[in-house]
């Protein structure tokens, strides 16, 4: 159990960093730690998490491809086991949630360019803004750079 703990702690420290809800961390670290696949009765068993949070958690990472359903045809419960290749996890992660955050970050820059304050502080904040869109632009195009070397290797 002491094992359990230390790696949904430390999944529970990245999803922290990465802004990840804490249920996902907490799912993925207990079926990382398990040797066994879990179901869903497992993963309540182990968790202070609700059914709903359970399912729409599971849901979520095997969308992701985090979390692989290893159920022999018939059973009546799933099994889950984690995708360890780390590639596949980043992947998704910058195209689910990093680029998504880019879309909504030109809109945003948009409004700011618009709502600069007319003034003798103008000039210098729109000089501002500019950065602001040059930073989008270049992480914009590093972007397919990453993933491309993520997919290599």
């Amino acid at each position: 159990m002491e094992f359990e703990t230390a790696v949904v702690s430390y999944f529970l420290d990245a999803a922290d960093l990465l802004g990840v809800p804490k249920s996902l961390a907490l799912i993925y670290g207990s079926c990382f730690a398990s040797p066994e696949p879990l179901t869903p009765a497992d993963l309540k068993q182990r968790l202070d998490l609700s059914v709903g949070s359970i399912s729409q958690g599971i849901r979520f990472l095997t969308g992701l491809g985090a979390l692989q359903d290893v159920s022999a045809p018939g059973d009546r419960v799933a099994r889950y086991v984690p995708d360890i290749e780390l590639r596949k996890l980043l992947i998704h992660f910058l195209e689910r949630r990093v680029e998504a955050q880019l879309d909504s970050a030109k809109d945003s820059i948009r409004r700011i360019r618009e709502g600069v304050p007319r003034g003798a502080s103008r000039r210098l904040l729109q000089q501002r803004v500019a950065y602001l869109e040059s930073w989008h632009g270049k992480t914009r195009a590093l972007l397919p750079l990453l993933k491309g070397a993520l997919r290599l290797g």
